[in-house]
């Protein structure tokens, strides 16, 4: 179980982005974060899809909540990211999960997956987070 700090902190990451009607906490436990997003028209690109950074922006708040588990204050220090297939503005939601696949003393590794309603992957990415010294709420 984790400690009430860390989720409260995971939960932190999650901002209604200008352009989603809204985003919620979904769920949380050591080294995996969960997200929904609800898309709305302000997030749109000229095709009506989901414009990538805000894809880029949600996937970069699951990042950070999973290397949150870890009971450390992060940062992004690099990221890559695939764009598989468009995320309509249509979608009822977007799920988000982000899986850390490495976690050091000094860096967490996190694989991020954007999915729609109908499980298609929309988007793939791989952060790395630098791990401060400081601990979660000191």
């Amino acid at each position: 179980m984790l400690d009430e700090r860390i989720i409260e902190s995971c939960k932190s990451h999650i901002r209604n982005l200008r352009g989603f009607d809204r985003s919620e906490f979904v769920s949380v436990e050591k080294g995996r974060f969960e997200m929904r997003a609800y898309p709305g028209a302000d997030c749109a690109n000229e095709y009506d899809n989901v414009h990538g950074g805000f894809l880029l922006a949600l996937a970069d708040e699951a990042a950070s909540g999973a290397a949150d588990t870890y009971g450390y204050d992060n940062a992004t220090m690099t990221v890559s990211a695939n764009f598989l297939r468009p995320a309509r503005i249509t979608d009822e939601y977007l799920s988000v999960v982000a899986v850390v696949q490495h976690a050091g003393k000094r860096t967490v590794v996190a694989e991020v997956s954007i999915a729609r309603p109908n499980g298609e992957v929309a988007f793939k990415s791989t952060y790395t987070m630098a791990v401060f010294e400081t601990r979660i709420g000191e």
